[in-house]
């Protein structure tokens, strides 16, 4: 299989080049996230659920940990420990 990709900048032609590669035949649409140009960054920020907040804030302070780990600041169980605790 080959992959192919295609940056539609008219957002009202998008449904017509869909169509167009499903009359071909042998193709498969998948519509994917858009990503944003470097011109537009910073002009609009998505604004993050409840549910994200929370796994950004989780995830921060995962990393904070794994730092504090690595420096010498805390220190980990194993894994062996980890699995006897269970």
């Amino acid at each position: 299989m080959t992959r192919l990709i295609i940056d539609i900048t008219d957002p009202k032609r998008e449904k017509k080049v869909a169509e167009a590669l499903l009359k071909l035949g042998g193709v498969e649409v998948v519509r994917a996230e858009a990503i944003p140009d470097k011109a537009s960054k910073g002009k609009a920020k998505r604004v993050l659920s409840a549910k994200e907040k929370r796994f950004v804030a989780e995830l921060r302070q995962a990393l904070k940990e794994l730092g504090d780990h690595v420096s010498g600041k805390r220190k980990f169980q194993s894994a062996r420990e980890f699995l006897n605790g269970l």
